[in-house]
C-alpha cells in the first residue's frame, strides 16, 4: 500500500516520539500533536497503519513501529520533520532549553489537515508591511476557512485581487491596508474573499 501523505506524517512521528521518549504515543497525544479534536480521527489512521503492516498495537492498544523491509516501504519521500528547540527570548538573554521539545513537520504546522484548500501566493508591494507581511513573503492561504473580522484575506474588489484585513463600519465590509499610506478599499459593485492568511513564510 501506498501512504498518503498525512498517514506516512503520523507514522514518522509516532516513530520520532517513541525514539525520544521511549515509550508509545498514546491516541490524545497524536490528537495534539495534529491539532484535531477528536480521537477517532487519528484512530482511523492508526488502524489503516496497523492493518497494512507499518505498526501493530499490542492488547492494551499501545503502539509499536515495525521494521520495514525494503519491499515494504513505499517509494513516496517521507516528510522532513526538524527538531523544535526553544523558547528563545527576542528581548534579554535568557538559558534556552537544549532538549527539543518535538519534531516538527513544516507541512503539519503551516497547514496541518488543509492540504486540499490551501494555495501559497507571491507578495507584491509594500502595503500590509505593519502586519509583519513583506514584499517577496510568501502568505499560507486556506480557501475554505470562514473569514472573520480583522482576518487577513485575499479580497476580491470589484473582480480584482489583493492581500488586505478585513474590515467592518457601519454594517458595510471594506479592505484595510497595514500601511498608512494606502487608504481604505471599498467595493464599488462586489467585495468577496478568496481565502484567508493563515501563515507567512519568508527566506533570508
Amino acid at each position: 500500500m501506498t501512504l498518503t501523505p498525512h498517514q506516512r506524517t503520523v507514522l514518522n512521528y509516532i516513530g520520532e516520539f517513541q525514539r525520544k521518549r521511549g515509550y508509545s504515543p498514546s491516541l490524545s497525544d497524536l490528537a495534539l500533536a495534529f491539532g484535531v479534536r477528536s480521537k477517532n480521527a487519528v484512530a482511523k489512521v492508526v488502524n489503516v497503519l496497523a492493518r497494512e503492516g507499518f505498526i501493530e498495537k499490542d492488547p492494551k492498544g499501545r503502539i509499536k513501529i515495525l521494521e520495514l523491509t525494503e519491499n515494504s516501504a513505499d517509494e513516496q519521500p517521507a516528510p522532513l520533520m526538524l527538531p523544535l528547540f526553544g523558547p528563545i527570548s527576542a528581548g534579554f538573554a535568557a538559558p534556552v532549553e537544549e532538549q527539543a521539545e518535538e519534531m516538527l513537520t513544516l507541512d503539519a504546522y503551516l497547514i496541518g489537515n488543509q492540504k486540499a484548500s490551501t494555495f501559497l501566493l507571491r507578495v507584491k508591494g509594500d502595503s500590509m508591511m505593519e502586519a509583519g507581511i513583506y514584499e517577496g513573503d510568501i502568505v499560507v492561504v486556506d480557501r475554505k476557512k470562514t473569514p472573520k473580522l480583522n482576518d487577513i484575506v485575499v479580497g476580491i474588489l470589484d473582480g480584482e485581487f489583493t492581500l488586505k484585513r478585513l474590515k467592518r463600519d457601519k454594517g458595510k465590509y471594506y479592505l484595510q491596508a497595514e500601511n498608512p499610506n494606502y487608504p481604505d478599499m471599498y467595493a464599488m459593485e462586489e467585495l468577496q474573499t478568496g481565502g484567508v492568511v493563515v501563515g507567512v513564510m519568508r527566506k533570508y
